[in-house]
């Protein structure tokens, strides 16, 4: 997924360099793609619950959104982001292994402001879908679970035109749910439904950092 956004990134910014930086960000719709760290807050990604909480800290997260401007300061649009972790701990005498993803979209409500002739300070937020899945190992036996819940997000970034249709960006940003309720689990070919509740229940926020580029047209 990482090599995804960076493929994207640099398809971007070949696409805008034969252009000249221009100020006048009258565009009407505009794509940014970027990538970063994400820091989990009070998460529980384990599906072996309470004790196992702690093996997670943070991981790889990128994200892609479009907007359309309906005027100079407010815009609506739609937002993608995905966050990736993998663990490695002991349940009892058993060892796990588990590669996790966290997946996001939803619509998306922007407003702008400028700094100045090429600096844009923007707020976005939105709700959406959120879907995890966890694909892990308990010594020789593989198993995935999966859960969905609605989230939440809420973005704070400044960017800065360097072409004429080319943004720099960066981002501080959270995103997350506290209502997965129920997941399923596939193992030796068999699935089963568990309902969860506090404190064992799955989780997930987080407060990310990232950077990408803009592309206003």
């Amino acid at each position: 997924m990482k090599n995804v956004y960076l493929v994207v990134l640099f398809t971007f910014l070949a696409c805008s360099l034969h252009a000249q930086v221009k100020s006048s960000h009258a565009e009407k719709v505009e794509v940014s793609v970027g990538i970063g760290y994400g820091w989990l807050l009070n998460s529980n990604l384990s599906p072996y619950g309470l004790h196992y909480r702690g093996n997670y800290d943070g991981g790889i997260q990128g994200s892609v959104d479009a907007f359309y401007k309906f005027s100079k300061r407010f815009g609506i649009g739609a937002l993608y982001t995905n966050f990736s972790t993998s663990g490695y701990y002991s349940v009892g005498p058993a060892l796990v292994s588990e590669d996790i993803q966290v997946n996001y979209v939803g619509p998306q409500m922007k407003f702008s402001c400028d700094i100045s002739d090429r600096c844009i300070l923007s707020v976005s937020y939105g709700g959406g879908y959120l879907w995890y899945t966890n694909k892990g190992w308990q010594d020789e036996t593989e198993y995935k679970v999966t859960a969905h819940s609605w989230g939440v997000n809420i973005n704070c970034g400044v960017s800065y035109r360097v072409l004429s249709h080319l943004d720099v960006f960066a981002n501080i940003g959270c995103f997350g749910t506290t209502d997965i309720k129920k997941s399923k689990v596939e193992s030796q070919g068999t699935t089963t439904e568990e309902e969860m509740h506090d404190p064992y229940k799955l989780s997930f926020r987080t407060i990310g950092l990232m950077a990408g580029i803009r592309v206003p047209f």
